[in-house]
Protein backbone atom coordinates (compact mmCIF):
# COMPACT_ATOMS: atom_id res chain seq x y z
CA UNK A 1 0.00 0.00 0.00
CA UNK A 2 1.46 3.34 -1.11
CA UNK A 3 0.77 6.70 0.54
CA UNK A 4 -0.45 9.53 -1.74
CA UNK A 5 -0.89 13.20 -0.72
CA UNK A 6 -3.10 15.68 -2.67
CA UNK A 7 -2.30 19.37 -2.02
CA UNK A 8 -4.71 22.03 -3.32
CA UNK A 9 -6.28 25.11 -1.77
CA UNK A 10 -9.66 24.39 -3.40
CA UNK A 11 -11.57 21.82 -1.35
CA UNK A 12 -13.77 20.58 -4.19
CA UNK A 13 -10.75 19.90 -6.38
CA UNK A 14 -8.99 18.03 -3.55
CA UNK A 15 -12.04 15.86 -2.88
CA UNK A 16 -12.73 15.31 -6.58
CA UNK A 17 -9.22 14.05 -7.31
CA UNK A 18 -9.32 11.93 -4.15
CA UNK A 19 -12.58 10.30 -5.27
CA UNK A 20 -11.19 9.53 -8.74
CA UNK A 21 -8.04 7.94 -7.30
CA UNK A 22 -9.89 5.86 -4.71
CA UNK A 23 -12.27 4.59 -7.37
CA UNK A 24 -9.42 3.27 -9.54
CA UNK A 25 -6.57 2.56 -7.10
CA UNK A 26 -8.24 1.84 -3.74
CA UNK A 27 -6.30 -1.41 -3.19
CA UNK A 28 -2.94 0.19 -3.99
CA UNK A 29 -2.90 3.67 -2.42
CA UNK A 30 -3.92 5.38 0.80
CA UNK A 31 -4.97 8.98 0.02
CA UNK A 32 -4.57 12.05 2.26
CA UNK A 33 -5.15 15.75 1.49
CA UNK A 34 -3.69 19.14 2.48
CA UNK A 35 -4.91 22.68 1.74
CA UNK A 36 -1.47 24.24 1.05
CA UNK A 37 2.28 23.69 1.17
CA UNK A 38 2.67 24.34 4.89
CA UNK A 39 0.04 21.78 5.84
CA UNK A 40 1.59 19.36 3.34
CA UNK A 41 5.00 19.62 5.06
CA UNK A 42 3.37 18.32 8.27
CA UNK A 43 2.02 15.28 6.41
CA UNK A 44 4.81 14.61 3.91
CA UNK A 45 6.64 11.96 5.97
CA UNK A 46 6.56 8.51 4.29
CA UNK A 47 4.56 9.86 1.32
CA UNK A 48 5.26 7.93 -1.89
CA UNK A 49 3.34 10.14 -4.38
CA UNK A 50 2.67 13.88 -4.17
CA UNK A 51 0.07 15.65 -6.34
CA UNK A 52 0.27 19.41 -5.73
CA UNK A 53 -1.28 22.56 -7.14
CA UNK A 54 1.03 25.38 -8.24
CA UNK A 55 -0.87 28.45 -7.03
CA UNK A 56 -1.61 28.25 -3.29
CA UNK A 57 -1.53 30.71 -0.36
CA UNK A 58 1.24 30.65 2.29
CA UNK A 59 3.44 28.16 0.34
CA UNK A 60 2.90 27.33 -3.33
CA UNK A 61 3.64 24.05 -5.10
CA UNK A 62 7.10 24.95 -6.41
CA UNK A 63 8.20 26.11 -2.95
CA UNK A 64 6.83 22.89 -1.45
CA UNK A 65 8.77 20.78 -3.97
CA UNK A 66 11.98 22.74 -3.38
CA UNK A 67 11.55 22.30 0.38
CA UNK A 68 11.21 18.54 -0.08
CA UNK A 69 14.25 18.39 -2.38
CA UNK A 70 16.38 20.25 0.18
CA UNK A 71 15.31 18.08 3.12
CA UNK A 72 17.00 14.82 4.19
CA UNK A 73 13.93 12.67 3.59
CA UNK A 74 13.41 10.57 0.49
CA UNK A 75 11.54 12.59 -2.14
CA UNK A 76 8.19 11.16 -3.32
CA UNK A 77 7.17 10.87 -6.98
CA UNK A 78 5.70 14.32 -7.73
CA UNK A 79 2.93 15.52 -10.07
CA UNK A 80 2.14 19.24 -10.67
CA UNK A 81 -1.43 20.57 -11.06
CA UNK A 82 -2.15 24.00 -12.50
CA UNK A 83 -4.94 25.96 -14.05
CA UNK A 84 -2.44 27.94 -16.10
CA UNK A 85 -0.74 26.60 -19.19
CA UNK A 86 2.40 28.51 -18.31
CA UNK A 87 5.79 27.46 -19.66
CA UNK A 88 7.60 28.99 -16.67
CA UNK A 89 5.79 26.56 -14.35
CA UNK A 90 6.68 23.69 -16.67
CA UNK A 91 10.37 24.67 -16.60
CA UNK A 92 10.33 24.83 -12.78
CA UNK A 93 8.62 21.45 -12.61
CA UNK A 94 11.20 19.83 -14.92
CA UNK A 95 14.04 21.41 -12.94
CA UNK A 96 12.69 19.82 -9.75
CA UNK A 97 12.37 16.34 -11.33
CA UNK A 98 8.57 16.28 -11.39
CA UNK A 99 7.06 13.15 -12.96
CA UNK A 100 4.21 14.87 -14.80
CA UNK A 101 2.41 18.19 -15.29
CA UNK A 102 -1.43 18.06 -15.43
CA UNK A 103 -3.75 20.93 -16.28
CA UNK A 104 -7.00 21.68 -14.48
CA UNK A 105 -9.67 20.54 -14.79
CA UNK A 106 -7.97 17.19 -14.39
CA UNK A 107 -8.73 14.67 -17.09
CA UNK A 108 -9.56 11.33 -15.47
CA UNK A 109 -7.76 9.23 -18.12
CA UNK A 110 -4.64 11.38 -17.99
CA UNK A 111 -4.57 11.12 -14.18
CA UNK A 112 -5.00 7.33 -14.32
CA UNK A 113 -2.27 7.02 -16.94
CA UNK A 114 0.16 9.11 -14.88
CA UNK A 115 -0.53 7.23 -11.63
CA UNK A 116 -0.31 3.83 -13.33
CA UNK A 117 3.17 4.67 -14.66
CA UNK A 118 4.30 5.98 -11.26
CA UNK A 119 2.96 2.94 -9.39
CA UNK A 120 4.68 0.55 -11.83
CA UNK A 121 7.97 2.38 -11.37
CA UNK A 122 7.60 2.39 -7.55
CA UNK A 123 6.82 -1.32 -7.58
CA UNK A 124 9.88 -2.04 -9.70
CA UNK A 125 12.15 0.09 -7.52
CA UNK A 126 10.79 -1.47 -4.34
CA UNK A 127 11.42 -4.96 -5.67
CA UNK A 128 15.04 -4.07 -6.48
CA UNK A 129 15.54 -2.35 -3.11
CA UNK A 130 13.97 -5.22 -1.18
CA UNK A 131 16.01 -7.75 -3.11
CA UNK A 132 19.21 -5.89 -2.23
CA UNK A 133 18.12 -5.70 1.42
CA UNK A 134 17.39 -9.44 1.45
CA UNK A 135 20.81 -10.23 -0.04
CA UNK A 136 22.48 -7.94 2.49
CA UNK A 137 20.58 -9.53 5.38
CA UNK A 138 21.51 -13.02 4.20
CA UNK A 139 25.23 -12.19 4.03
CA UNK A 140 25.28 -10.42 7.40
CA UNK A 141 23.20 -13.02 9.26
CA UNK A 142 25.47 -15.77 7.94
CA UNK A 143 28.50 -13.70 8.97
CA UNK A 144 27.11 -13.61 12.52
CA UNK A 145 26.50 -17.37 12.49
CA UNK A 146 29.88 -18.33 11.03
CA UNK A 147 32.02 -16.02 13.18
CA UNK A 148 32.74 -17.86 16.47
CA UNK A 149 34.31 -14.83 18.18
CA UNK A 150 31.86 -12.12 17.18
CA UNK A 151 31.23 -9.62 19.98
CA UNK A 152 27.72 -8.64 21.20
CA UNK A 153 28.35 -5.00 20.27
CA UNK A 154 29.12 -6.00 16.67
CA UNK A 155 25.92 -8.06 16.52
CA UNK A 156 23.89 -5.08 17.78
CA UNK A 157 25.49 -2.83 15.14
CA UNK A 158 24.84 -5.29 12.28
CA UNK A 159 21.23 -5.81 13.38
CA UNK A 160 20.61 -2.07 13.15
CA UNK A 161 22.16 -1.88 9.68
CA UNK A 162 20.06 -4.84 8.49
CA UNK A 163 16.85 -3.01 9.50
CA UNK A 164 15.46 -6.12 11.17
CA UNK A 165 11.97 -5.73 12.68
CA UNK A 166 11.86 -5.16 16.47
CA UNK A 167 10.00 -8.42 17.27
CA UNK A 168 8.42 -6.70 20.26
CA UNK A 169 6.69 -9.91 21.40
CA UNK A 170 9.82 -12.00 20.94
CA UNK A 171 10.55 -14.55 18.25
CA UNK A 172 11.55 -18.13 17.42
CA UNK A 173 14.11 -19.35 14.88
CA UNK A 174 13.28 -22.31 12.68
CA UNK A 175 15.54 -24.20 10.25
CA UNK A 176 13.95 -26.07 7.32
CA UNK A 177 16.16 -28.86 5.95
CA UNK A 178 15.08 -30.11 2.53
CA UNK A 179 17.03 -33.40 2.86
CA UNK A 180 19.04 -32.78 -0.33
CA UNK A 181 15.99 -33.23 -2.59
CA UNK A 182 16.23 -29.63 -3.86
CA UNK A 183 18.44 -26.65 -3.21
CA UNK A 184 17.66 -24.08 -0.54
CA UNK A 185 16.71 -21.42 -3.09
CA UNK A 186 13.96 -23.64 -4.52
CA UNK A 187 12.55 -24.33 -1.06
CA UNK A 188 12.67 -20.63 -0.18
CA UNK A 189 10.74 -19.79 -3.36
CA UNK A 190 8.02 -22.24 -2.30
CA UNK A 191 7.84 -20.79 1.20
CA UNK A 192 8.05 -17.02 0.64
CA UNK A 193 4.61 -16.36 -0.94
CA UNK A 194 2.95 -18.31 1.87
CA UNK A 195 4.92 -16.34 4.49
CA UNK A 196 3.91 -13.07 2.84
CA UNK A 197 0.26 -14.09 3.08
CA UNK A 198 0.70 -15.07 6.73
CA UNK A 199 2.29 -11.68 7.47
CA UNK A 200 -0.75 -9.91 6.02
CA UNK A 201 -3.15 -12.07 8.02
CA UNK A 202 -1.31 -11.84 11.34
CA UNK A 203 0.31 -8.39 11.00
CA UNK A 204 3.63 -10.00 11.92
CA UNK A 205 6.88 -9.53 10.00
CA UNK A 206 8.86 -12.67 9.21
CA UNK A 207 12.51 -12.84 8.09
CA UNK A 208 13.78 -15.77 6.01
CA UNK A 209 17.14 -16.51 4.38
CA UNK A 210 19.42 -19.38 3.34
CA UNK A 211 22.25 -20.40 5.67
CA UNK A 212 25.71 -21.68 4.74
CA UNK A 213 24.38 -25.27 4.78
CA UNK A 214 21.80 -24.42 2.09
CA UNK A 215 18.89 -24.63 4.53
CA UNK A 216 16.05 -22.14 4.88
CA UNK A 217 16.11 -20.19 8.16
CA UNK A 218 12.94 -18.45 9.37
CA UNK A 219 12.68 -15.86 12.18
CA UNK A 220 9.08 -15.42 13.25
CA UNK A 221 6.36 -16.21 15.78
CA UNK A 222 5.93 -19.82 16.91
CA UNK A 223 2.72 -20.61 14.98
CA UNK A 224 4.30 -19.86 11.60
CA UNK A 225 6.43 -23.03 11.61
CA UNK A 226 3.50 -25.42 11.89
CA UNK A 227 1.66 -23.44 9.22
CA UNK A 228 4.64 -23.66 6.85
CA UNK A 229 4.97 -27.37 7.61
CA UNK A 230 1.30 -27.98 6.80
CA UNK A 231 1.66 -25.88 3.64
CA UNK A 232 4.66 -27.88 2.40
CA UNK A 233 2.97 -31.20 3.18
CA UNK A 234 0.38 -30.38 0.53
CA UNK A 235 3.12 -30.46 -2.10
CA UNK A 236 3.99 -34.00 -3.09
CA UNK A 237 7.53 -35.32 -3.23
CA UNK A 238 9.02 -32.75 -0.82
CA UNK A 239 10.81 -34.33 2.13
CA UNK A 240 11.84 -31.92 4.85
CA UNK A 241 12.26 -31.52 8.59
CA UNK A 242 12.20 -28.47 10.84
CA UNK A 243 14.04 -27.58 14.04
CA UNK A 244 12.61 -24.75 16.15
CA UNK A 245 14.34 -22.81 18.94
CA UNK A 246 12.78 -21.78 22.22
CA UNK A 247 11.29 -18.31 22.63
CA UNK A 248 13.72 -15.37 22.66
CA UNK A 249 13.06 -11.73 23.52
CA UNK A 250 16.01 -9.89 21.98
CA UNK A 251 17.09 -10.20 18.35
CA UNK A 252 20.72 -9.88 19.47
CA UNK A 253 20.33 -13.46 20.77
CA UNK A 254 19.61 -14.68 17.23
CA UNK A 255 22.79 -16.79 17.05
CA UNK A 256 21.87 -18.67 20.24
CA UNK A 257 18.36 -19.27 18.90
CA UNK A 258 19.78 -20.55 15.59
CA UNK A 259 22.03 -23.03 17.41
CA UNK A 260 19.01 -24.28 19.38
CA UNK A 261 17.06 -24.85 16.16
CA UNK A 262 20.07 -26.61 14.62
CA UNK A 263 20.32 -28.86 17.68
CA UNK A 264 16.61 -29.70 17.59
CA UNK A 265 16.87 -30.56 13.89
CA UNK A 266 19.40 -33.30 14.65
CA UNK A 267 16.62 -35.41 16.18
CA UNK A 268 15.28 -36.09 12.69
CA UNK A 269 18.10 -38.65 12.53
CA UNK A 270 16.37 -40.67 15.30
CA UNK A 271 12.76 -39.87 14.45
CA UNK A 272 12.56 -39.54 10.63
CA UNK A 273 8.76 -39.71 10.53
CA UNK A 274 8.47 -36.48 12.51
CA UNK A 275 8.79 -33.19 10.63
CA UNK A 276 8.87 -30.64 13.45
CA UNK A 277 11.36 -30.77 16.32
CA UNK A 278 11.35 -28.36 19.25
CA UNK A 279 14.47 -27.45 21.21
CA UNK A 280 12.31 -27.14 24.30
CA UNK A 281 11.32 -30.81 24.03
CA UNK A 282 14.90 -31.89 23.29
CA UNK A 283 16.15 -30.12 26.43
CA UNK A 284 14.30 -32.54 28.69
CA UNK A 285 15.89 -35.73 27.36
CA UNK A 286 17.17 -37.93 30.25
CA UNK A 287 20.89 -38.30 30.84
CA UNK A 288 22.57 -40.64 28.37
CA UNK A 289 24.10 -43.94 29.38
CA UNK A 290 27.80 -44.78 29.38
CA UNK A 291 29.28 -45.62 26.00
CA UNK A 292 29.80 -49.44 25.73
CA UNK A 293 33.51 -49.21 24.93
CA UNK A 294 34.13 -52.90 25.79
CA UNK A 295 31.54 -54.05 23.26
CA UNK A 296 32.97 -51.78 20.57
CA UNK A 297 36.48 -53.15 21.21
CA UNK A 298 35.02 -56.65 21.06
CA UNK A 299 33.68 -55.90 17.58
CA UNK A 300 37.16 -54.77 16.48
CA UNK A 301 38.72 -57.96 17.89
CA UNK A 302 36.22 -60.26 16.14
CA UNK A 303 36.88 -58.87 12.67
CA UNK A 304 38.46 -61.57 10.52
CA UNK A 305 37.39 -64.46 12.80
CA UNK A 306 34.71 -67.07 12.12
CA UNK A 307 32.28 -65.41 14.58
CA UNK A 308 30.00 -63.76 12.05
CA UNK A 309 26.76 -64.11 14.02
CA UNK A 310 28.30 -62.87 17.24
CA UNK A 311 29.73 -59.88 15.40
CA UNK A 312 26.28 -58.86 14.17
CA UNK A 313 24.59 -59.45 17.53
CA UNK A 314 27.23 -57.34 19.30
CA UNK A 315 26.65 -54.50 16.84
CA UNK A 316 22.92 -54.69 17.68
CA UNK A 317 23.77 -54.27 21.37
CA UNK A 318 25.96 -51.26 20.64
CA UNK A 319 23.45 -49.59 18.30
CA UNK A 320 20.36 -50.39 20.38
CA UNK A 321 17.71 -48.06 18.97
CA UNK A 322 15.47 -48.29 22.04
CA UNK A 323 18.27 -47.04 24.30
CA UNK A 324 19.54 -44.50 21.78
CA UNK A 325 16.12 -42.96 21.08
CA UNK A 326 15.61 -42.36 24.80
CA UNK A 327 18.91 -40.51 25.16
CA UNK A 328 20.14 -37.08 24.05
CA UNK A 329 21.48 -36.97 20.49
CA UNK A 330 25.00 -36.54 21.92
CA UNK A 331 24.93 -40.19 22.99
CA UNK A 332 24.46 -41.33 19.39
CA UNK A 333 27.15 -38.91 18.24
CA UNK A 334 29.56 -40.42 20.80
CA UNK A 335 28.75 -43.94 19.58
CA UNK A 336 29.49 -42.84 16.04
CA UNK A 337 32.82 -41.34 17.13
CA UNK A 338 33.81 -44.42 19.14
CA UNK A 339 33.07 -46.79 16.26
CA UNK A 340 35.20 -44.60 13.99
CA UNK A 341 38.16 -44.45 16.39
CA UNK A 342 38.16 -48.00 17.78
CA UNK A 343 37.07 -49.98 14.73
CA UNK A 344 37.22 -48.24 11.37
CA UNK A 345 40.30 -46.04 11.72
CA UNK A 346 42.34 -49.07 12.80
CA UNK A 347 41.74 -50.61 9.40
CA UNK A 348 42.19 -47.44 7.38
CA UNK A 349 45.99 -47.70 7.27
CA UNK A 350 45.85 -51.42 6.44
CA UNK A 351 43.72 -51.09 3.31
CA UNK A 352 45.32 -50.96 -0.10
CA UNK A 353 44.74 -48.04 -2.48
CA UNK A 354 42.68 -50.35 -4.68
CA UNK A 355 39.90 -50.70 -2.09
CA UNK A 356 38.05 -47.63 -3.38
CA UNK A 357 34.56 -48.82 -2.45
CA UNK A 358 35.55 -49.54 1.15
CA UNK A 359 37.20 -46.12 1.41
CA UNK A 360 34.00 -44.49 0.18
CA UNK A 361 31.98 -46.34 2.80
CA UNK A 362 34.48 -45.39 5.52
CA UNK A 363 34.26 -41.73 4.58
CA UNK A 364 30.48 -41.81 4.69
CA UNK A 365 29.95 -43.60 8.02
CA UNK A 366 32.50 -41.29 9.63
CA UNK A 367 29.69 -38.73 10.01
CA UNK A 368 26.30 -40.20 10.93
CA UNK A 369 24.55 -37.10 9.54
CA UNK A 370 25.59 -38.19 6.06
CA UNK A 371 22.56 -40.47 6.42
CA UNK A 372 18.97 -39.35 6.60
CA UNK A 373 18.14 -41.47 9.63
CA UNK A 374 19.37 -44.05 12.15
CA UNK A 375 18.18 -47.05 10.13
CA UNK A 376 20.19 -46.04 7.05
CA UNK A 377 23.24 -45.44 9.23
CA UNK A 378 22.89 -48.83 10.95
CA UNK A 379 22.63 -50.69 7.63
CA UNK A 380 25.71 -48.90 6.29
CA UNK A 381 27.75 -49.65 9.44
CA UNK A 382 26.74 -53.31 9.39
CA UNK A 383 27.56 -53.60 5.69
CA UNK A 384 30.96 -51.97 6.18
CA UNK A 385 31.79 -54.15 9.18
CA UNK A 386 30.99 -57.33 7.26
CA UNK A 387 33.11 -56.16 4.32
CA UNK A 388 36.02 -55.46 6.63
CA UNK A 389 35.35 -58.79 8.34
CA UNK A 390 35.63 -60.70 5.06
CA UNK A 391 38.55 -58.58 3.95
CA UNK A 392 40.43 -59.40 7.14
CA UNK A 393 39.69 -63.09 6.70
CA UNK A 394 41.15 -62.96 3.21
CA UNK A 395 44.25 -61.10 4.37
CA UNK A 396 44.87 -63.67 7.08
CA UNK A 397 44.42 -66.43 4.54
CA UNK A 398 46.92 -64.83 2.17
CA UNK A 399 49.47 -64.31 4.90
CA UNK A 400 49.14 -67.91 6.04
CA UNK A 401 49.66 -69.29 2.55
CA UNK A 402 52.72 -67.63 1.02
CA UNK A 403 52.62 -70.13 -1.80
CA UNK A 404 49.99 -68.00 -3.60
CA UNK A 405 52.36 -65.07 -3.80
CA UNK A 406 55.29 -67.26 -4.70
CA UNK A 407 53.19 -68.68 -7.54
CA UNK A 408 52.31 -65.15 -8.65
CA UNK A 409 55.98 -64.05 -8.74
CA UNK A 410 56.96 -67.21 -10.59
CA UNK A 411 54.17 -66.64 -13.12
CA UNK A 412 55.31 -63.06 -13.71
CA UNK A 413 58.96 -64.09 -14.23
CA UNK A 414 57.89 -66.75 -16.72
CA UNK A 415 55.48 -64.52 -18.64
CA UNK A 416 56.97 -61.02 -18.28
CA UNK A 417 57.18 -60.59 -22.06
CA UNK A 418 53.42 -61.10 -22.49
CA UNK A 419 50.61 -58.55 -22.08
CA UNK A 420 50.38 -58.88 -18.29
CA UNK A 421 48.27 -56.94 -15.81
CA UNK A 422 47.15 -57.34 -12.21
CA UNK A 423 43.82 -58.94 -13.17
CA UNK A 424 45.52 -61.66 -15.26
CA UNK A 425 47.86 -62.62 -12.42
CA UNK A 426 45.19 -62.55 -9.69
CA UNK A 427 42.93 -64.76 -11.83
CA UNK A 428 45.79 -67.16 -12.44
CA UNK A 429 46.22 -67.79 -8.69
CA UNK A 430 42.45 -67.47 -7.95
CA UNK A 431 42.56 -64.53 -5.52
CA UNK A 432 40.36 -61.43 -5.27
CA UNK A 433 41.83 -58.52 -7.28
CA UNK A 434 41.90 -56.02 -4.37
CA UNK A 435 43.15 -58.50 -1.81
CA UNK A 436 45.87 -59.74 -4.14
CA UNK A 437 46.99 -56.17 -4.99
CA UNK A 438 47.35 -55.34 -1.31
CA UNK A 439 49.22 -58.54 -0.45
CA UNK A 440 51.46 -58.36 -3.53
CA UNK A 441 52.69 -54.94 -2.45
CA UNK A 442 53.24 -56.22 1.10
CA UNK A 443 55.21 -59.22 -0.21
CA UNK A 444 57.40 -57.52 -2.86
CA UNK A 445 57.58 -53.97 -1.49
CA UNK A 446 56.39 -52.64 -4.86
CA UNK A 447 53.12 -52.30 -6.67
CA UNK A 448 52.47 -54.63 -9.59
CA UNK A 449 53.30 -52.14 -12.36
CA UNK A 450 56.68 -51.16 -10.89
CA UNK A 451 57.58 -54.78 -10.16
CA UNK A 452 56.83 -55.85 -13.74
CA UNK A 453 58.93 -52.94 -15.10
CA UNK A 454 61.86 -54.04 -12.96
CA UNK A 455 61.68 -57.67 -14.15
CA UNK A 456 61.48 -56.62 -17.80
CA UNK A 457 64.41 -54.19 -17.58
CA UNK A 458 66.61 -56.77 -15.82
CA UNK A 459 65.94 -59.20 -18.66
CA UNK A 460 66.54 -56.41 -21.20
CA UNK A 461 70.00 -55.69 -19.70
CA UNK A 462 70.97 -59.33 -20.26
CA UNK A 463 69.83 -59.22 -23.90
CA UNK A 464 71.55 -55.88 -24.56
CA UNK A 465 74.88 -57.47 -23.73
CA UNK A 466 74.37 -59.69 -26.78
CA UNK A 467 75.24 -57.60 -29.89
CA UNK A 468 73.23 -59.76 -32.32
CA UNK A 469 69.97 -58.19 -31.02
CA UNK A 470 68.99 -54.71 -32.08
CA UNK A 471 67.45 -52.38 -29.46
CA UNK A 472 63.95 -52.53 -30.98
CA UNK A 473 64.19 -56.37 -30.99
CA UNK A 474 65.12 -56.37 -27.30
CA UNK A 475 62.15 -54.07 -26.68
CA UNK A 476 59.73 -56.61 -28.20
CA UNK A 477 61.41 -59.55 -26.45
CA UNK A 478 60.75 -58.06 -22.99
CA UNK A 479 57.12 -57.07 -23.67
CA UNK A 480 57.33 -53.52 -25.08
CA UNK A 481 55.89 -53.24 -28.56
CA UNK A 482 56.73 -49.52 -28.66
CA UNK A 483 60.54 -48.93 -28.58
CA UNK A 484 60.01 -45.35 -27.35
CA UNK A 485 58.12 -46.61 -24.32
CA UNK A 486 60.87 -49.17 -23.71
CA UNK A 487 63.53 -46.44 -23.85
CA UNK A 488 61.56 -44.22 -21.48
CA UNK A 489 61.08 -47.00 -18.89
CA UNK A 490 64.73 -48.11 -19.21
CA UNK A 491 65.98 -44.54 -18.61
CA UNK A 492 63.52 -44.16 -15.70
CA UNK A 493 65.01 -47.19 -13.93
CA UNK A 494 68.68 -47.18 -15.05
CA UNK A 495 69.24 -43.45 -15.64
CA UNK A 496 70.55 -43.98 -19.20
CA UNK A 497 69.07 -45.14 -22.51
CA UNK A 498 69.37 -48.77 -23.74
CA UNK A 499 71.88 -47.63 -26.40
CA UNK A 500 74.06 -45.88 -23.82
CA UNK A 501 73.89 -48.96 -21.60
CA UNK A 502 75.10 -51.17 -24.48
CA UNK A 503 78.03 -48.84 -25.15
CA UNK A 504 79.21 -49.08 -21.53
CA UNK A 505 79.12 -52.89 -21.23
Amino acid sequence: MYKLLIVDDEKNIRLGIQAMIKRQFESKVEVETAMDGLEAIEKIKDVDILITDIKMPRMDGIQLIEHIQQSDQKAPAMVILSGYDDFEFTKAAIKNKVKDYLLKPVNRNELYHTLTNILEELEKNNQVTYQHLEEYRTSQLNFILLNPNIQPGVIEYLIQKMQLPPFENGYYVGIFDHKREMDGEDLLIRIKPFIAQCNIESDYQTICFIDSNDRVVVISEESIFKRIKDHLKKEKYITFSTGVSKHHRHIRDFKEAYNEADYALKYHFLFPRNQLFSFQAAEYKPESMEIPIDLIKKIANMLGTERDKELKSTLLKVLDYEKISGSPIEYMESLNQSLNQLVFECFFSKLGDESVEIFKMLNKVENMYNFDNFNEYFQAVEDLLMRLHEYNKQIKLVYSEQKYLEQAVCFIKENYYKDLNLAVVSNHISLNYSYFSHMFKEYTGQNFVDYLKKIRIEEAKILLRQPEYKVFEVSEMVGYKNPKQFTRVFREIEGISPTEYREHV
